[in-house]
C-alpha cells in the first residue's frame, strides 16, 4: 500500500451516470491535496469551461476512500439538482 494513496471506491452505474453528467454539464468536483505529503483531502466543486471554471465551494477535509465516496455524492447531488432543468 502506498502511503500517499487515495483508497479505491467502486461507484454504482447510478453515481457513474451522475459522473458523466457533470462532466458533460461543466460541473466539475475534484479532489485537493491539503498539504503535499499528508493523506487528506478537500473537494472543490466548480462549473463553467476552462480556465473561466467558477469556484462554488469547497468541502471540509477528508481521508482515503472516504474522498472518493464523497466526490460520488456531490456529483449525485448535482445531477438530481440541475439534471431536468
Amino acid at each position: 500500500k502506498s502511503k500517499y494513496g487515495m483508497g479505491e471506491y467502486s461507484r454504482t452505474p447510478e453515481e457513474e451516470e451522475a459522473r458523466l453528467w457533470c462532466h458533460e454539464n461543466d460541473i466539475c468536483i475534484t479532489p485537493r491535496a491539503i498539504k503535499s505529503g499528508e493523506r487528506k483531502w478537500v473537494i472543490d466543486i466548480e462549473k463553467g469551461k476552462y480556465p473561466n471554471r467558477k469556484l462554488l465551494g469547497t468541502s471540509q477535509e477528508y481521508g482515503p476512500t472516504t474522498i472518493w465516496k464523497k466526490i460520488a455524492e456531490y456529483q449525485r447531488y448535482y445531477y438530481d439538482k440541475y439534471r431536468n432543468k
